[in-house]
């Protein structure tokens, strides 16, 4: 199960919420197990919600497109039914006995039970529910334009309320089963810098190194995400994609990647070096190092992201780097690549045990490059838990 049912209920009840329609494509896999098609191929129009209500908080509904509603095979099977909308033909089978999985989309994708579009189906659902005249969070986060406004004139009984910083506190403290996707993310991406870093050789290009780097990624099943790899000085301009630059002796190599997995994500940074890097390039380094290690060993939970950014920094200054400046060190990770809390100057969000962290002490400079190492680790009363396995050293290609 991913959804946190504790904090869910109690975050629900102190805010006399009935229900809850989440409507972001992370909110909706949340809850349902579903990555919706539309959501993802349509970021701007696709429309699929998961309608959660109090007294069921692991059972919930799946508005969906008629086309899509076969997604609830993949779904968790709580799932307590879906409403449909749209026109999508599947015809009757001729002269074959359907299974049981077939049977099953059949009865779901039956278009005489299909609304006309996504608000008639919510509102289907909500009346379904009992909630014509509850009082229901909406994750306001995924709404189109004036689709809040023509909800609340179908329902006027209805209270609804904006729910999408709710869902974010609820989401921060990760069950046992996000711990185990955002480990199995970063492992297939700790993997996939491996094989990277395998066919590192004089010559080779950022080039071919990000396509084998998202080669592997996709061989164990994972979605590369982002794929920043650099060579020597490039790595300044780390956003630019990777080009034809061919490695030479003496350059690092500066990977800062990362993937989804079972909808979780990684982001992970590690750097190599073609034969012995610079003197300068292995202080930085030791100092960025030595400023992760103080981070992951001394965060507690009741730090706030900014004196967790302070700890971190001051660490990497005292290591050797007494010019260090950044604007964050590190961000919660999880459904989203970037959560709370971040990890910034003055941040007053509160660390709690469970959430987990993406601390990262990233240096780039002019005719250098960049020096970068970052990893996830899970908040713990007697110790923090390090998600990943892959050697944080700067590691020496010979």
């Amino acid at each position: 199960m991913l959804v946190h049912v504790e904090r869910l209920k109690a975050k629900m009840a102190e805010q006399g919420l009935d229900a809850i329609v989440a409507t972001t494509i992370e909110n909706v896999h949340y809850f349902t197990g579903i990555w919706n098609v539309s959501l993802q191929m349509f970021p701007h129009e696709g429309q699929c919600y998961a309608l959660v209500t109090a007294d069921r908080p692991t059972e919930p509904f799946l508005i969906s497109p008629t086309i899509e509603v076969d997604q609830v095979l993949d779904g968790f099977e709580t799932l307590r039914g879906a409403f449909t909308f749209g026109t999508f033909y599947r015809e009757d089978p001729v002269g074959v006995e359907l299974n049981d999985a077939e049977r099953r989309l059949q009865s779901l994708a039956d278009l005489s039970k299909a609304q006309p579009g996504p608000l008639e189906a919510l509102v289907a659902a909500l009346k379904s529910a009992g909630l014509a005249n509850g009082k229901i969070g909406v994750d306001e986060l995924g709404l189109r334009r004036g689709f809040w406004e023509k909800l609340a004139e179908a329902l006027p009984g209805a209270e609804f309320v904006p729910a999408t910083e709710m869902l974010r506190w609820v989401r921060r403290v990760k069950t046992a089963e996000e711990i185990r996707r955002i480990r199995a993310s970063a492992r297939v991406t700790e993997n996939a810098i491996m094989a990277a870093a395998a066919i590192a050789r004089q010559g080779v290009t950022e080039y071919e190194l990000a396509r084998e780097f998202e080669r592997s990624v996709v061989s164990q099943g994972g979605v590369p995400r982002f794929t920043l790899i650099r060579f020597g000085r490039n790595a300044v301009a780390g956003q630019v994609l990777p080009d034809r630059t061919p490695l030479r002796r003496g350059d690092t190599i500066w990977f800062d990647v990362g993937c989804t997995y079972q909808g979780y994500w990684s982001d992970l940074a590690r750097n190599f070096s073609l034969g012995e890097p610079s003197k300068r390039a292995q202080t930085i380094y030791n100092a960025m190092l030595q400023g992760e290690l103080h981070a992951i060993e001394a965060t507690r939970a009741g730090m706030t992201g900014g004196e967790v950014f302070d700890l971190t920094l001051e660490a990497t200054r005292a290591a050797g780097a007494p010019h260090y400046r950044r604007h964050h060190l590190g961000h919660g990770i999880g459904a989203e690549v970037y959560e709370q809390p971040l990890i910034a100057p003055g941040n007053a969000e509160v660390l709690e045990e469970g959430t987990v962290i993406n601390i990262e002490t990233p240096y780039y400079e002019y005719g250098l490059g960049a020096l970068h190492v970052e990893d996830p680790f899970v908040v713990r009363e007697g110790g923090n838990e390090l998600l990943t396995t892959l050697g944080r050293e700067l590691h020496i290609i010979d």
